[in-house]
């Protein structure tokens, strides 16, 4: 650690001096059919979301996310844990008499009763579950952990670097890497034989650098299986603005140009509308945690709005952004460490 954060920093430290005037207003306006309230609550939306309990541990009040152990917490371990989906010792209600289960998978009858809900469920309802990832460690984390939250929220977060390490849209450290790595081997193991859990139909990922290459080294080296185990399914991400940390004045939260992005990774697609600047990041303002619940709103309204969308949807992301996500479908806080994951099952109603 200590040749990342010398007593002092060496050489000129850089102050962001360019301010780029994009206003979060912006995030309304994209969404089109969103407006936030000074109560912050939310009014025109086009679904309200719950999750389906009983199906996960994490959504479970049982199930500690982090241990009691006040020497030594530990995160809850999914890797331990099938992901954290309930065992199921009898049938699932779309099940009935038929004895087959007995047979499968605790992941394959969850998925076939995934598959079966839209067929018993009200119209304008509908379901997915998300892989929720959080990106490996990166250097902004390191530099948080040496200089303690409060000078790092004050000072050092406004900086680009100490002089030694760089944390502007920070990269992976190595153990950040390595944590991403020790993720795909984990989804490889459960997409098996064995376990058979469903691949994701799609990938979404936040455009901070951190966040391409947990998703690159996760899922890029997977030979994933296609459906119902067949061969097929191809690792295509979609690069979506709406997913990335709370923004604003911590400079490892600004993202590079678009130009940038697309030369690190030429085969994934950008959303429609991806400007060429950062037009969300302020230098003088801190994303609140309603504002940016309007973000994941947004993105989860438009997920849902897709008639063809996959019922399993894999999304990278931060800290910041999936206690958001879990804030607006309802579920209890579950705090993931870096590199952690996590699924939830969320229920969609159609409002408009």
């Amino acid at each position: 650690m200590s040749k990342f954060f010398p007593s002092a920093p060496r050489g000129s430290v850089l102050y962001v001096s360019t301010i780029l005037l994009g206003i979060l207003a912006v995030l309304y306006l994209a969404s089109g059919y969103l407006s936030f309230t000074a109560d912050n609550t939310f009014s025109n939306n086009m679904f309200t979301y719950q999750i389906v309990e009983g199906y996960f541990l994490q959504s479970d009040p049982a199930t500690p996310p982090v241990s009691l152990d006040k020497t030594r917490p530990t995160y809850f371990d999914y890797t331990k844990h099938n992901f954290g989906l309930v065992d199921q010792p009898g049938p699932y209600p779309s099940e009935g008499h038929y004895q087959d289960y007995k047979n499968l998978t605790q992941w394959q009858r969850f998925t076939r009763f995934l598959h079966a809900l839209p067929l018993t469920s009200p119209p304008g309802t509908s379901f997915k579950v998300f892989y929720l990832a959080r990106h490996g460690e990166g250097y902004h984390n390191i530099a948080e952990a040496f200089y303690g939250t409060e000078a790092w929220d004050e000072h050092w977060s406004k900086l680009e670097g100490n002089g030694t390490i760089t944390w502007d849209d920070a990269h992976l450290t190595g153990l950040g890497e390595q944590q991403a790595r020790d993720a795909g081997r984990f989804l490889e193991q459960q997409f098996g034989e064995e376990v058979l859990m469903p691949v994701p139909g799609e990938w979404v990922v936040s455009p901070l650098t951190r966040c391409l290459e947990t998703a690159n080294l996760t899922w890029g080296g997977l030979e994933l299986p296609g459906e119902d185990g067949g061969e097929g399914a191809e690792f295509k991400p979609a690069i979506k603005e709406m997913v990335r940390e709370v923004t604003g004045v911590h400079t490892c939260d600004r993202r590079s140009t678009r130009t940038i992005i697309h030369a690190t990774v030429p085969e994934w697609a950008i959303e429609d509308g991806f400007a060429e600047q950062d037009e969300l990041w302020q230098a003088d303002h801190r994303e609140k945690w309603a504002e940016h619940d309007v973000r994941s709103r947004a993105f989860l309204d438009e997920v849902f709005a897709r008639e063809d969308g996959s019922e399993v949807m894999s999304v990278t992301a931060h800290s910041g952004t999936i206690a958001s996500l879990l804030r607006v479908t309802g579920h209890r806080k579950f705090p993931l460490p870096t590199g952690g994951m996590m699924p939830i099952f969320v229920k969609a109603t159609r409002t408009t």
